[in-house]
């Protein structure tokens, strides 16, 4: 099964793909390319941040401020790219499944699963930059929030469906166990709150 190349494909190619009558990509990809899209707009907010730093003319002043958003904009890129690597992933995990190699469906487990944790990142990574944040990007950041968040969510609906695809109950079980404690862990982190 040839898998189409979605960092290579425009947004109304991607959408196209989306919408086709295939199953790559579908909603495994969709999570990582939101999760993406969110890292990638924090990074902006991020961007941003620094420039008004930059800007005010006191850089000894902003030293803290200006490392803290450095270190949360490289953080976003790295988040940015591993989400859409897991986002193609996804496709790979997909044919596994379809080709029957015995690795497919714990693979079709962990590729949303990582997506969610990676959401999950970005989500505690955004909230501690928000009360520090250039006022009028604040919203740019809670949509980013809000695209990982959602993200977050679907990869676990994702893992949850793809669970049938193991035919060992011990392994559905321990896989069960992971998406709860995602789930607890999103719930009860004040930072990542979802």
């Amino acid at each position: 099964m040839s898998l189409p190349i979605i960092k290579d494909l425009n947004i109304t190619g991607y959408l196209k793909e989306l919408a086709d009558d295939s199953l790559f990509p579908s909603a495994g990809a969709a999570s990582g390319l939101t999760a993406a899209q969110g890292a990638a707009l924090f990074a902006m907010v991020c961007r941003v941040n620094l420039r008004k730093l930059k800007d005010s003319g006191d850089a000894t002043r902003h030293d803290a401020q200006t490392a803290f958003w450095q270190q949360a904009l490289e953080q976003a890129e790295g988040l940015t790219v591993r989400c859409l690597e897991l986002a193609q992933e996804d496709g790979v995990a997909y044919r596994d499944v379809v080709d029957n190699d015995p690795r497919g469906p714990d693979h079709a487990m962990n590729v949303p699963l990582e997506i969610a944790r990676r959401s999950l990142e970005i989500s505690i990574l955004i909230r501690s930059a928000l009360p520090r944040s250039y006022a009028p990007v604040r919203a740019d950041a809670e949509t980013a929030l809000a695209l990982v968040r959602g993200s977050f969510k679907a990869a676990l609906v994702v893992a949850r469906f793809n669970l049938p695809l193991l035919h060992d109950q011990a392994k559905q079980d321990d896989y069960v166990n992971l998406i709860e404690a995602l789930k607890l862990k999103a719930e009860l982190d004040p930072v990542a709150g979802t």
